[in-house]
């Protein structure tokens, strides 16, 4: 692919998650305030949503259909450039969208005595929250960019177990800033 269309694909992909992810926030915070939200429904509902994405991926196998025809393109691309590479990346995505939702479900049934709603949740809070998914979305989807895009085909052996093991960091990483956050400002 020639660097010139490159780029603007990954533009597009890059412009098309925001979105997405900024939507689903909104959406989000409407239904905390219309619907008032309790934890325990949510994490039950996220972890629905995140089983039923794991069954049709696994149904799906290592198809690169998609509704978004950019991230159609995207996969079709990755996939020709990472080759088995892909499909463990996919295989392994899928797992770990099982075991978070099994996650989900576990906290939704632990907090079922808890009686508190979204809407409870102080506002710097999930401003934080919010602005650190994005932060974390877009800098793992340029470093991807930039191993994939840069790389020729014997690069690209053992990259799944090595984006996986990264992914791990950042997130205790994550943790470990929002645990932070919570401490010093909402907390007091």
């Amino acid at each position: 692919m020639e660097q010139a269309a490159l780029k603007k694909m990954r533009t597009k992909q890059i412009a098309v998650s925001n979105l997405i992810v900024g939507l689903l926030i909104i959406v989000f915070f409407m239904a905390i305030e219309i619907l008032k939200i309790q934890l325990t429904h949510f994490l039950f509902c996220l972890g629905i949503f995140m089983l039923l994405q794991a069954i049709l991926g696994f149904i799906k196998k290592d198809k690169t259909k998609s509704f978004i025809p950019i991230l159609e393109k995207v996969a079709i691309y990755e996939k020709e450039k990472l080759g088995k590479e892909w499909e463990k990346e996919k295989r392994l995505d899928l797992v770990w969208k099982v075991v978070l939702s099994g996650m989900m479900f576990i906290q939704s049934f632990t907090f079922q005595n808890v009686d508190n709603t979204f809407s409870d949740v102080d506002p710097t809070l999930i401003i934080f929250l919010f602005l650190m998914v994005l932060a974390i979305l877009n800098i793992s989807m340029l470093f991807r960019f930039r191993k994939i895009d840069r790389s020729t085909e014997g690069e690209l052996i053992g990259y799944t177990k090595e984006s996986n093991m990264m992914g791990i960091a950042l997130g205790l990483f994550m943790a470990i800033a929002i645990f932070g956050f919570i401490v010093m400002f909402v907390l007091p």
